[in-house]
């Protein structure tokens, strides 16, 4: 289900400094401050890889998570989403299709009282099963990104707004043939947009990480090192470009992901790079933990000053 990409080029993560976070955190944690020596700007919530497919579990699942974070005393100003938002339209018939978007739009509708602002994932890209229907499907206006873009009600499949004193930048990882990266239009923007706004601090929110350790672990856990290439299904291709970029713009702070359903965190010069896990773990699939991690979410705290600190929250998963 995961559709992982075969390695491509040999890399290496020399320098950077990674930590992998416990799982004993829990909504109680949350609710309350993350710290009382800083004026806080916002409090957001991160969701990623909630991959809504009409089950039971699934269902359940994300109905608690939001239920969750809306109740929260100390309640997140908004969530992000980092896509894979529904199951999977790669490979898919419009009516499957549509019954996944429904079960989400369903939970949503019910349990969230919250502003979510989105990004696309590798799964919400929709095209037939088989050349035959493919072709039929390219006439529909929901075509490839545009049934996500839609349903999720983004401004376009990338995009930025302003809040509280900070600026957030929604990126589209899904472009290249050989891996994710930015097209070139779209890294044309994220330049201008960061040069707009230099003393504002930026939270970046993409789906396949730009730096992440989970992408290699994943890999390592099973392949044997001999095979070991760069991760190019699992983390971005352009990395250093866009590491060069922000290095250049000392303003990005922080930049959230998801894909790899590993949670780590990697502090590489001046920008946090969390990868926050799976709202369904392994997929909804049996054990829900994929590997050592179990379905996950996350919120975050956002103070005046560009620092923020997070907490990632295991909640009960069971059904």
């Amino acid at each position: 289900m995961s559709n992982r990409r075969d390695f491509l080029k040999k890399t290496a993560l020399a320098g950077v400094v990674t930590s992998i976070i416990p799982s004993w955190l829990s909504a109680k944690a949350v609710d309350a401050p993350l710290s009382k020596n800083k004026k806080r700007a916002l409090r957001i919530a991160h969701i990623t890889d909630v991959h809504m497919i009409d089950q039971a579990n699934a269902e359940t699942c994300f109905a608690r998570v939001l239920r969750e974070i809306n109740a929260m005393k100390d309640k997140p100003d908004m969530i992000i989403n980092t896509g894979d938002s529904v199951m999977d339209e790669n490979h898919q018939t419009l009516q499957t299709v549509e019954t996944r978007w429904a079960a989400w739009n369903k939970i949503a509708k019910a349990e969230n009282g919250l502003t979510i602002h989105s990004a696309i994932g590798n799964h919400d890209v929709w095209y037939g099963p088989d050349e035959t229907l493919d072709a039929t499907y390219k006439k529909d206006k929901r075509y490839g990104k545009q049934w996500a873009i839609q349903e999720l009600k983004l401004p376009n499949r990338y995009y930025a707004f302003e809040k509280n004193g900070w600026k957030f930048i929604a990126l589209d990882s899904i472009n290249g043939e050989n891996g994710y990266q930015l097209d070139d239009e779209q890294f044309a923007w994220l330049e201008k947009e960061l040069a707009k706004n230099p003393n504002m601090p930026v939270l970046i929110y993409n789906h396949v990480p730009i730096l992440s350790m989970g992408a290699l672990l994943y890999y390592t856990k099973r392949k044997p090192l001999s095979e070991v290439k760069f991760p190019a299904g699992d983390m971005h291709n352009d990395h250093q470009r866009l590491k060069d970029l922000f290095f250049n713009h000392k303003q990005v702070k922080m930049a959230l992901s998801g894909h790899v359903h590993y949670v780590d965190a990697i502090d590489y010069l001046g920008v946090k790079y969390l990868c926050n896990g799976a709202v369904s773990g392994n997929w909804w699939g049996n054990p829900l933990a994929l590997d050592e991690f179990a379905p996950v979410y996350t919120i975050i705290d956002l103070y005046e000053d560009g620092s923020s600190d997070y907490s990632l929250v295991y909640y009960d998963s069971k059904v």
